[in-house]
């Protein structure tokens, strides 16, 4: 035996590995040298500690078979979703057939059936990326899933007090802030500011409202901030809510719509035209909010970048699955849209 093979150094026998992984040296057998079938949680198990002990030899796979991730989204017409949708077709083209994505649309109110599905899943769940009201019934659903071992991305909007692995959204206190200061430097005189919202049972929602409201009671005392009306994403709501209040009032200087729903305020507007137009703030980059923008009767659009939303989802997910070295980090930007640079962004929906 030559001296460079006396130097080098034993791998460790199965048993060595079968006792540090807690298993049986024919499950480590198995493993190693893939033979039969063996859970993914053992495979792990038994990798990891062959890696501990410096196995020096290429190891398997710690996952056989397919990753399923669920993706659950609210069913809605409006643009936003048109986005992901469309941003979840092209990014899942990309991951490859190793993983399956399932996607489902759920009513809004729809909490039962949606936290039945769950706790339930029809197949061997390896992932959720959920968009969902911020409900008890939800967080109970989601609390089972996280027993389950199941990581969890929120989207778009947050949900309270579960154990999620991460949420894929931009910070909207940030946006209401942003969206108020706009309206406090862009409005020359005092008054009320009507806020339309999709639904307060939406956490990003109600973020953006306090947000707005924290800046106006920090820095624009003289503009009053209505309570918010709940508009559901609906044209005809929208403008019936608007139009019921200019009726009432001539004193709105300002409007903030954290939602969709727009065409509806633009009609109550058209409507009952006050002496000064009121300064509207709104979000997302459609082709809506361009026109819009481009007529004058917007100031201005946040955008949350959906697209970039999803990536960040199914990055996570991939990570958490040892599919991605590394996760994203940080919260999604979101874009500050003017008339000025309206043309630099590219309208999805």
């Amino acid at each position: 035996m030559s001296a460079e093979r006396r130097r080098t150094k034993r791998s460790p026998r199965f048993t060595e590995i079968a006792i540090e992984a807690g298993v049986s040296p024919s499950t480590v057998d198995r493993v190693l040298n893939e033979r039969g079938s063996v859970s993914d949680a053992l495979r792990r198990k038994v990798v990891e500690a062959a890696k501990r002990l410096g196995t020096n030899r290429l190891m398997p796979d710690v996952r056989h078979g397919v990753l399923h991730f669920d993706v659950v989204l609210v069913h809605s017409a409006t643009a936003h979703f048109q986005r992901i949708n469309n941003a979840l077709d092209r990014y899942v083209g990309l991951i490859g057939s190793r993983v399956t994505v399932h996607r489902s649309a759920w009513g809004e109110r729809d909490d039962e059936r949606l936290a039945h599905f769950l706790e339930h899943p029809p197949y061997p769940r390896h992932g959720l990326l959920i968009v969902a009201r911020d409900s008890d019934r939800i967080r109970q659903a989601l609390q089972v899933v996280n027993a389950a071992g199941t990581p969890v991305v929120t989207l778009s909007s947050d949900i309270t007090g579960i154990h999620r692995l991460a949420y894929a959204g931009i910070d909207n206190t940030l946006a209401g802030r942003t969206a108020g200061y706009l309206a406090g430097r862009f409005t020359r005189s005092a008054g009320k500011v009507w806020i339309a919202v999709n639904s307060l049972d939406f956490r990003s929602h109600v973020e953006r409202v306090d947000g707005f409201n924290q800046i106006m009671a920090e820095q624009f005392p003289h503009l009053d901030p209505l309570p918010p009306v709940e508009v559901h994403d609906d044209v005809d709501r929208a403008y019936a809510q608007l139009h019921d209040a200019l009726r009432q009032r001539h004193d709105i200087v300002a409007i903030y719509n954290t939602g969709a729903a727009s065409a509806g305020i633009r009609r109550a507007l058209r409507r009952h035209p006050l002496a000064v137009a009121p300064v509207w703030i709104g979000h997302e980059a459609t082709r809506e909010s361009s026109e819009l923008l481009r007529s004058g009767d917007m100031a201005a659009t946040l955008d949350q970048d959906p697209e970039g939303q999803v990536l960040s989802g199914l990055q996570h997910l991939l990570h958490a699955n040892d599919e991605l070295d590394h996760a994203p980090e940080g919260l999604t930007r979101f874009r500050l849209i003017t008339p000025e640079n309206l043309g630099q962004f590219e309208l999805f929906a």
